[in-house]
């Protein structure tokens, strides 16, 4: 029996990509560096820290990553939207009395959650600074389990990226795949995911099989 529900952020709780590509342009024109557009956004949004700006710009510098974190992220609340089902399923697991936690591969996780006013229904977050390594490694997954006092058997994880459902299953975790963030359904099971799905509207009958 699941106990505790994990989710992804980016792509999985909201839809992001619109917010995040307006933040890196601001980004860019501050730094003199090349525009992006949305495809570009999808294609390193799942990523670390440094393989992000490397993918984007073909370097890194420190001073992006601060710029980012204090003139983007704190400012992009207006621009995110939660996906299609996200508040109706958090609301229905919480009335259920399971668990409910954030893993994600931003920096500050309780500050995404407070961006998109979800943060009263969660139990914890863990971003990507209060581990050692991000996803795909399980880390932030295991630290979830142990703050949670729970552990894989009683545990889901709800992401969109290959990089999710590859951090599941290094965790022991059952991994349910979204189709919405751009993977296939191909990809997501050859990472591990246990279930796909096409969004979390698709996820009503979910604890209905576990």
């Amino acid at each position: 029996m699941i106990q505790t529900v994990i989710f992804d952020f980016d792509l999985t709780l909201v839809d992001s990509v619109y917010a995040i590509t307006c933040g890196l342009n601001k980004m860019a024109r501050h730094f003199n560096l090349p525009p992006v557009d949305e495809d570009d956004t999808r294609r390193v949004m799942s990523l670390e820290a440094k393989d992000f700006w490397f993918n984007l710009w073909g370097c890194y510098d420190e001073a992006w990553k601060d710029f980012f974190i204090h003139e983007v992220s704190a400012n992009e609340g207006e621009h995110l939207q939660l996906t299609p089902g996200a508040l109706k399923l958090v609301r229905r697991l919480k009335s259920e009395g399971l668990g409910l936690a954030l893993a994600t591969n931003r920096d500050n996780a309780w500050a995404a959650l407070a961006s998109i006013g979800l943060a009263q229904y969660f139990d914890t977050a863990v971003g990507v600074a209060d581990v050692a390594r991000g996803k795909p490694a399980p880390d932030m997954l295991l630290m979830v389990m142990d703050q949670m006092q729970t552990d894989p058997g009683h545990s889901l994880y709800i992401g969109d990226a290959i990089s999710d459902m590859e951090a599941a299953a290094r965790a022991g975790i059952r991994g349910v795949g979204i189709l919405e963030g751009g993977q296939s359904r191909e990809d997501l099971i050859r990472a591990g995911a246990w279930q796909v799905r096409e969004n979390l509207n698709d996820l009503d009958d979910i604890l209905d099989l576990i």
